[in-house]
Protein backbone atom coordinates (compact mmCIF):
# COMPACT_ATOMS: atom_id res chain seq x y z
CA UNK A 1 0.00 0.00 0.00
CA UNK A 2 1.35 3.46 -0.90
CA UNK A 3 2.14 5.74 2.04
CA UNK A 4 -0.05 8.89 2.04
CA UNK A 5 2.98 11.13 1.61
CA UNK A 6 4.10 9.05 -1.38
CA UNK A 7 0.63 9.31 -2.86
CA UNK A 8 0.69 13.07 -2.44
CA UNK A 9 4.08 13.33 -4.12
CA UNK A 10 2.92 11.10 -6.98
CA UNK A 11 -0.23 13.18 -7.47
CA UNK A 12 1.78 16.37 -7.40
CA UNK A 13 4.19 15.02 -9.96
CA UNK A 14 1.28 14.01 -12.27
CA UNK A 15 -0.28 17.44 -11.84
CA UNK A 16 2.97 19.14 -12.75
CA UNK A 17 3.39 16.91 -15.80
CA UNK A 18 -0.14 17.72 -17.01
CA UNK A 19 0.29 21.44 -16.32
CA UNK A 20 3.61 21.46 -18.13
CA UNK A 21 2.14 19.82 -21.23
CA UNK A 22 -0.75 22.29 -21.32
CA UNK A 23 1.44 25.35 -20.92
CA UNK A 24 3.97 24.14 -23.46
CA UNK A 25 1.14 23.78 -25.96
CA UNK A 26 0.16 27.39 -25.33
CA UNK A 27 3.68 28.55 -26.06
CA UNK A 28 6.50 30.46 -24.35
CA UNK A 29 4.67 33.81 -24.30
CA UNK A 30 2.17 32.62 -21.70
CA UNK A 31 5.01 31.18 -19.61
CA UNK A 32 6.85 34.50 -19.64
CA UNK A 33 3.71 36.34 -18.57
CA UNK A 34 3.10 33.89 -15.71
CA UNK A 35 6.69 34.14 -14.48
CA UNK A 36 6.63 37.94 -14.62
CA UNK A 37 3.35 38.14 -12.73
CA UNK A 38 4.53 35.68 -10.07
CA UNK A 39 7.80 37.57 -9.67
CA UNK A 40 6.02 40.90 -9.30
CA UNK A 41 3.75 39.43 -6.64
CA UNK A 42 6.65 37.76 -4.83
CA UNK A 43 8.80 40.88 -4.96
CA UNK A 44 6.03 42.92 -3.39
CA UNK A 45 5.29 40.37 -0.66
CA UNK A 46 8.88 39.53 0.16
CA UNK A 47 10.59 42.89 -0.14
CA UNK A 48 10.49 43.42 3.62
CA UNK A 49 11.90 39.94 4.23
CA UNK A 50 14.76 40.65 1.83
CA UNK A 51 15.60 43.83 3.71
CA UNK A 52 15.39 41.96 7.01
CA UNK A 53 17.78 39.23 5.87
CA UNK A 54 20.24 41.74 4.42
CA UNK A 55 20.28 43.70 7.69
CA UNK A 56 20.91 40.45 9.56
CA UNK A 57 23.82 39.55 7.30
CA UNK A 58 25.46 42.96 7.51
CA UNK A 59 24.80 43.62 11.21
CA UNK A 60 25.16 40.20 12.85
CA UNK A 61 26.27 37.57 10.34
CA UNK A 62 29.44 39.28 9.05
CA UNK A 63 32.78 39.87 10.72
CA UNK A 64 35.09 42.87 10.38
CA UNK A 65 36.80 41.37 7.33
CA UNK A 66 33.60 40.76 5.35
CA UNK A 67 33.36 37.02 5.98
CA UNK A 68 29.97 35.60 6.88
CA UNK A 69 29.67 33.84 10.22
CA UNK A 70 28.25 30.35 10.55
CA UNK A 71 25.73 28.88 12.97
CA UNK A 72 24.81 31.72 15.30
CA UNK A 73 22.69 30.86 18.34
CA UNK A 74 19.07 30.84 17.18
CA UNK A 75 17.87 32.29 20.50
CA UNK A 76 20.35 35.11 20.94
CA UNK A 77 21.46 35.62 17.31
CA UNK A 78 24.99 35.79 18.67
CA UNK A 79 27.86 33.28 18.65
CA UNK A 80 27.49 30.28 20.88
CA UNK A 81 29.56 30.37 24.06
CA UNK A 82 31.84 27.61 25.24
CA UNK A 83 29.34 26.72 27.97
CA UNK A 84 26.52 26.55 25.39
CA UNK A 85 28.48 24.00 23.40
CA UNK A 86 29.17 21.84 26.45
CA UNK A 87 25.52 20.77 26.66
CA UNK A 88 23.17 18.42 24.80
CA UNK A 89 24.28 17.02 21.48
CA UNK A 90 27.06 19.53 20.96
CA UNK A 91 30.05 17.72 22.50
CA UNK A 92 29.56 14.67 20.28
CA UNK A 93 28.83 16.73 17.17
CA UNK A 94 31.81 19.04 17.60
CA UNK A 95 34.18 16.20 18.36
CA UNK A 96 33.26 14.79 14.96
CA UNK A 97 33.53 18.16 13.23
CA UNK A 98 36.64 19.59 14.81
CA UNK A 99 38.14 16.59 16.60
CA UNK A 100 40.65 17.85 19.18
CA UNK A 101 40.67 21.52 18.12
CA UNK A 102 41.16 23.62 21.27
CA UNK A 103 38.83 26.46 20.17
CA UNK A 104 35.68 24.85 18.86
CA UNK A 105 33.68 28.07 19.24
CA UNK A 106 35.86 29.87 16.71
CA UNK A 107 35.91 26.85 14.43
CA UNK A 108 32.13 26.68 14.41
CA UNK A 109 31.79 30.37 13.53
CA UNK A 110 33.59 29.83 10.22
CA UNK A 111 32.56 26.29 9.33
CA UNK A 112 30.52 27.35 6.26
CA UNK A 113 31.84 30.87 5.99
CA UNK A 114 33.13 30.74 2.42
CA UNK A 115 29.90 29.22 1.12
CA UNK A 116 27.66 31.85 2.65
CA UNK A 117 30.09 34.69 1.80
CA UNK A 118 30.13 33.55 -1.83
CA UNK A 119 26.36 33.31 -1.97
CA UNK A 120 25.88 36.70 -0.33
CA UNK A 121 28.27 38.21 -2.87
CA UNK A 122 26.31 36.71 -5.76
CA UNK A 123 23.01 37.87 -4.27
CA UNK A 124 24.28 41.43 -4.15
CA UNK A 125 25.54 41.23 -7.73
CA UNK A 126 22.06 40.17 -8.81
CA UNK A 127 20.54 42.92 -6.68
CA UNK A 128 22.74 45.49 -8.35
CA UNK A 129 21.72 44.31 -11.80
CA UNK A 130 18.06 44.67 -10.75
CA UNK A 131 18.21 47.93 -8.79
CA UNK A 132 21.45 49.65 -9.91
CA UNK A 133 22.07 50.49 -6.24
CA UNK A 134 25.78 51.03 -5.63
CA UNK A 135 25.44 49.79 -2.06
CA UNK A 136 24.73 46.30 -3.39
CA UNK A 137 27.78 46.36 -5.65
CA UNK A 138 29.93 47.60 -2.75
CA UNK A 139 28.73 44.73 -0.56
CA UNK A 140 29.50 42.25 -3.31
CA UNK A 141 33.03 43.64 -3.72
CA UNK A 142 33.64 43.49 0.05
CA UNK A 143 32.64 39.82 0.08
CA UNK A 144 34.82 39.05 -2.95
CA UNK A 145 37.81 40.77 -1.36
CA UNK A 146 37.24 38.71 1.80
CA UNK A 147 37.37 35.49 -0.23
CA UNK A 148 40.51 36.67 -2.03
CA UNK A 149 42.09 37.47 1.34
CA UNK A 150 41.47 33.88 2.48
CA UNK A 151 43.00 32.66 -0.79
CA UNK A 152 46.11 34.74 -0.05
CA UNK A 153 46.35 33.18 3.41
CA UNK A 154 45.99 29.70 1.91
CA UNK A 155 49.06 30.31 -0.22
CA UNK A 156 51.18 30.05 2.93
CA UNK A 157 50.46 26.34 2.71
CA UNK A 158 50.16 25.92 -1.07
CA UNK A 159 48.98 27.96 -4.06
CA UNK A 160 45.37 27.00 -4.80
CA UNK A 161 44.66 25.85 -1.26
CA UNK A 162 41.46 27.45 0.07
CA UNK A 163 41.25 26.80 3.80
CA UNK A 164 38.14 27.05 5.86
CA UNK A 165 39.07 30.28 7.68
CA UNK A 166 38.59 28.70 11.11
CA UNK A 167 39.17 31.40 13.69
CA UNK A 168 38.72 34.16 11.12
CA UNK A 169 41.04 35.69 8.54
CA UNK A 170 43.89 36.33 10.98
CA UNK A 171 44.15 32.58 11.68
CA UNK A 172 43.15 31.22 8.28
CA UNK A 173 46.70 30.35 7.22
CA UNK A 174 46.91 27.91 10.13
CA UNK A 175 43.71 26.07 9.19
CA UNK A 176 44.21 22.55 7.89
CA UNK A 177 40.54 22.15 6.98
CA UNK A 178 39.01 22.57 3.54
CA UNK A 179 35.94 21.29 1.77
CA UNK A 180 34.54 20.92 -1.72
CA UNK A 181 31.48 22.90 -0.67
CA UNK A 182 33.46 26.01 0.28
CA UNK A 183 35.53 25.94 -2.89
CA UNK A 184 32.46 25.56 -5.12
CA UNK A 185 30.53 28.62 -3.97
CA UNK A 186 33.69 30.72 -3.65
CA UNK A 187 34.71 29.95 -7.22
CA UNK A 188 31.19 30.60 -8.50
CA UNK A 189 31.25 34.02 -6.81
CA UNK A 190 34.70 34.86 -8.15
CA UNK A 191 33.67 33.89 -11.67
CA UNK A 192 30.49 35.98 -11.40
CA UNK A 193 32.54 39.00 -10.27
CA UNK A 194 34.99 38.90 -13.19
CA UNK A 195 33.03 41.27 -15.48
CA UNK A 196 33.26 43.94 -12.77
CA UNK A 197 36.73 43.15 -11.45
CA UNK A 198 39.51 45.69 -11.73
CA UNK A 199 42.83 44.57 -13.22
CA UNK A 200 44.28 43.47 -9.87
CA UNK A 201 41.16 41.52 -8.89
CA UNK A 202 40.99 39.92 -12.33
CA UNK A 203 44.60 38.75 -12.10
CA UNK A 204 44.13 37.36 -8.59
CA UNK A 205 40.96 35.52 -9.56
CA UNK A 206 42.41 33.98 -12.71
CA UNK A 207 45.63 32.99 -10.95
CA UNK A 208 43.54 31.23 -8.31
CA UNK A 209 41.59 29.26 -10.91
CA UNK A 210 44.86 27.93 -12.32
CA UNK A 211 46.45 27.38 -8.90
CA UNK A 212 43.37 25.55 -7.59
CA UNK A 213 43.28 23.28 -10.65
CA UNK A 214 46.97 22.49 -10.17
CA UNK A 215 46.38 21.90 -6.45
CA UNK A 216 43.83 19.18 -7.19
CA UNK A 217 45.71 17.75 -10.16
CA UNK A 218 48.74 17.21 -7.90
CA UNK A 219 46.45 15.35 -5.49
CA UNK A 220 44.82 13.28 -8.24
CA UNK A 221 41.53 15.15 -7.74
CA UNK A 222 41.06 14.03 -4.17
CA UNK A 223 41.50 15.46 -0.71
CA UNK A 224 41.18 14.48 2.93
CA UNK A 225 38.05 15.76 4.67
CA UNK A 226 38.35 16.27 8.43
CA UNK A 227 41.51 14.15 8.29
CA UNK A 228 39.48 10.96 8.13
CA UNK A 229 37.64 10.74 4.79
CA UNK A 230 39.13 10.76 1.30
CA UNK A 231 36.91 12.74 -1.04
CA UNK A 232 36.86 11.96 -4.75
CA UNK A 233 34.28 12.58 -7.47
CA UNK A 234 33.37 8.89 -7.37
CA UNK A 235 32.82 8.75 -3.61
CA UNK A 236 31.29 12.23 -3.21
CA UNK A 237 29.39 13.07 -6.38
CA UNK A 238 28.88 16.71 -5.48
CA UNK A 239 32.66 17.16 -5.90
CA UNK A 240 31.82 17.30 -9.61
CA UNK A 241 30.34 20.74 -8.94
CA UNK A 242 33.89 21.91 -8.25
CA UNK A 243 36.12 19.69 -10.36
CA UNK A 244 34.30 20.09 -13.69
CA UNK A 245 34.11 23.92 -13.70
CA UNK A 246 37.61 24.22 -12.26
CA UNK A 247 39.18 22.31 -15.16
CA UNK A 248 37.14 24.40 -17.60
CA UNK A 249 38.05 27.71 -15.95
CA UNK A 250 41.76 26.86 -15.78
CA UNK A 251 41.76 25.99 -19.49
CA UNK A 252 39.95 29.21 -20.38
CA UNK A 253 42.02 31.69 -18.39
CA UNK A 254 45.39 30.04 -19.10
CA UNK A 255 44.76 29.23 -22.75
CA UNK A 256 46.10 25.76 -22.02
CA UNK A 257 43.48 23.29 -23.24
CA UNK A 258 45.34 20.36 -21.66
CA UNK A 259 43.34 21.07 -18.50
CA UNK A 260 40.27 19.83 -20.34
CA UNK A 261 41.78 16.35 -20.61
CA UNK A 262 41.11 15.97 -16.91
CA UNK A 263 37.37 16.07 -17.54
CA UNK A 264 37.58 12.50 -18.85
CA UNK A 265 38.49 11.38 -15.31
CA UNK A 266 34.98 12.21 -14.13
CA UNK A 267 32.98 10.13 -16.62
CA UNK A 268 32.01 7.40 -14.16
CA UNK A 269 30.90 9.91 -11.53
CA UNK A 270 28.92 11.90 -14.09
CA UNK A 271 27.11 8.78 -15.23
CA UNK A 272 26.33 7.89 -11.61
CA UNK A 273 24.99 11.38 -11.01
CA UNK A 274 22.48 10.94 -13.79
CA UNK A 275 20.66 8.56 -11.45
CA UNK A 276 21.38 10.67 -8.36
CA UNK A 277 22.03 7.56 -6.28
CA UNK A 278 24.35 9.25 -3.77
CA UNK A 279 23.61 12.99 -3.90
CA UNK A 280 21.78 13.18 -0.63
CA UNK A 281 20.54 16.61 0.32
CA UNK A 282 19.64 20.14 -0.74
CA UNK A 283 23.18 21.37 -0.13
CA UNK A 284 24.87 18.82 -2.37
CA UNK A 285 22.32 19.26 -5.13
CA UNK A 286 22.64 23.05 -5.03
CA UNK A 287 26.41 22.71 -5.31
CA UNK A 288 26.10 20.47 -8.36
CA UNK A 289 23.74 22.92 -10.06
CA UNK A 290 25.84 25.99 -9.21
CA UNK A 291 29.07 24.36 -10.33
CA UNK A 292 27.64 22.98 -13.56
CA UNK A 293 26.20 26.42 -14.34
CA UNK A 294 29.73 27.85 -14.10
CA UNK A 295 31.08 25.08 -16.31
CA UNK A 296 28.39 25.49 -18.96
CA UNK A 297 28.61 29.29 -18.92
CA UNK A 298 32.34 28.96 -19.57
CA UNK A 299 31.96 26.62 -22.53
CA UNK A 300 31.80 23.06 -21.18
CA UNK A 301 30.01 21.02 -23.84
CA UNK A 302 29.30 17.75 -22.00
CA UNK A 303 25.55 17.16 -22.54
CA UNK A 304 25.30 15.22 -19.28
CA UNK A 305 25.60 18.41 -17.24
CA UNK A 306 22.19 19.72 -18.29
CA UNK A 307 20.55 16.33 -17.68
CA UNK A 308 22.08 16.07 -14.22
CA UNK A 309 20.90 19.59 -13.36
CA UNK A 310 17.36 18.58 -14.30
CA UNK A 311 17.59 15.33 -12.36
CA UNK A 312 18.88 16.72 -9.08
CA UNK A 313 16.40 19.61 -9.23
CA UNK A 314 13.45 17.26 -9.75
CA UNK A 315 14.46 15.08 -6.82
CA UNK A 316 14.80 18.05 -4.50
CA UNK A 317 11.61 19.76 -5.66
CA UNK A 318 9.66 16.54 -5.00
CA UNK A 319 10.51 16.96 -1.30
CA UNK A 320 8.87 20.40 -1.14
CA UNK A 321 5.13 20.46 -0.49
CA UNK A 322 2.54 22.95 -1.72
CA UNK A 323 3.13 25.16 1.34
CA UNK A 324 6.85 25.42 0.59
CA UNK A 325 7.92 23.12 3.43
CA UNK A 326 10.81 20.81 2.63
CA UNK A 327 11.96 17.74 4.54
CA UNK A 328 15.55 16.94 5.42
CA UNK A 329 16.15 13.55 3.73
CA UNK A 330 18.16 12.09 6.62
CA UNK A 331 16.43 13.60 9.65
CA UNK A 332 12.91 13.34 8.16
CA UNK A 333 12.18 16.76 9.60
CA UNK A 334 11.41 20.18 8.09
CA UNK A 335 14.51 22.20 7.26
CA UNK A 336 15.30 25.68 6.03
CA UNK A 337 17.94 24.21 3.74
CA UNK A 338 15.33 24.17 1.00
CA UNK A 339 16.51 27.70 0.29
CA UNK A 340 19.68 26.13 -1.12
CA UNK A 341 17.74 24.91 -4.16
CA UNK A 342 15.67 28.12 -4.33
CA UNK A 343 18.99 29.91 -4.72
CA UNK A 344 19.82 28.00 -7.91
CA UNK A 345 16.32 27.73 -9.40
CA UNK A 346 16.93 30.27 -12.16
CA UNK A 347 20.09 28.39 -13.17
CA UNK A 348 17.99 25.27 -13.65
CA UNK A 349 15.59 27.34 -15.75
CA UNK A 350 18.48 28.63 -17.84
CA UNK A 351 19.99 25.28 -18.75
CA UNK A 352 17.05 22.86 -18.84
CA UNK A 353 13.61 23.00 -20.43
CA UNK A 354 10.37 22.69 -18.50
CA UNK A 355 8.15 24.68 -16.18
CA UNK A 356 7.45 24.90 -12.47
CA UNK A 357 10.99 25.70 -11.34
CA UNK A 358 10.45 29.32 -10.36
CA UNK A 359 7.10 28.53 -8.78
CA UNK A 360 8.72 26.02 -6.42
CA UNK A 361 11.41 28.55 -5.53
CA UNK A 362 8.87 31.25 -4.69
CA UNK A 363 6.94 28.82 -2.47
CA UNK A 364 10.12 28.09 -0.53
CA UNK A 365 10.99 31.77 -0.07
CA UNK A 366 7.45 32.69 0.95
CA UNK A 367 7.49 30.01 3.66
CA UNK A 368 10.71 31.28 5.25
CA UNK A 369 10.63 35.02 5.92
CA UNK A 370 12.12 35.35 9.43
CA UNK A 371 15.69 34.83 10.60
CA UNK A 372 14.66 32.47 13.39
CA UNK A 373 13.03 30.14 10.88
CA UNK A 374 16.44 29.50 9.32
CA UNK A 375 17.25 26.36 11.26
CA UNK A 376 18.66 23.02 10.20
CA UNK A 377 17.81 19.86 12.21
CA UNK A 378 21.39 18.65 11.68
CA UNK A 379 22.73 21.60 13.72
CA UNK A 380 20.56 21.96 16.84
CA UNK A 381 19.58 25.44 17.98
CA UNK A 382 21.62 27.27 15.35
CA UNK A 383 20.84 29.64 12.50
CA UNK A 384 21.98 28.08 9.23
CA UNK A 385 23.93 30.87 7.56
CA UNK A 386 23.68 29.23 4.15
CA UNK A 387 19.88 29.17 4.46
CA UNK A 388 19.96 32.95 4.82
CA UNK A 389 22.47 33.56 2.02
CA UNK A 390 20.63 31.15 -0.31
CA UNK A 391 17.32 32.89 0.40
CA UNK A 392 18.79 36.22 -0.69
CA UNK A 393 20.46 34.64 -3.70
CA UNK A 394 17.18 33.04 -4.78
CA UNK A 395 15.17 36.22 -4.26
CA UNK A 396 17.42 38.48 -6.31
CA UNK A 397 18.05 35.91 -9.02
CA UNK A 398 14.30 35.41 -9.42
CA UNK A 399 13.77 39.13 -9.74
CA UNK A 400 16.62 39.40 -12.24
CA UNK A 401 15.27 36.44 -14.23
CA UNK A 402 11.91 38.19 -14.62
CA UNK A 403 13.66 41.14 -16.24
CA UNK A 404 14.99 38.86 -18.97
Amino acid sequence: MMHPSQSTVASRRQFLRNATATLLALGPTLEALCVSEKTAQGAERLGDAAMRFERFVTSKMSDQDGLCLSFLNAETLRPFTKSDLARGEWPTLLEDWFQNAPDKVSCMLYENSLMSTGEFAMSQMAKYRVTQKEEAKDRARRSILAILAVIDEGRYYAPGYLPKPLGGLRRARYSHEMSIDQYTKAIAALDAWRPWANRSEQERIERFFIDAAEFFIARKWRHAYRHRTIVTADTHLHALGLFVPLAQLAANVSGDKSYLRHLSKFGKALDASMKDEVLANYNQRALIIEGFHVALANGCSDPRLRNIIASVWARSAALVNEDGVGIDPSKKMPTSQTTRIAGVATLVKKWTPGLGVTEVAWRILERLTEVKQMTNPRVPGAIADTSVSSWLLGYWRLREFALG
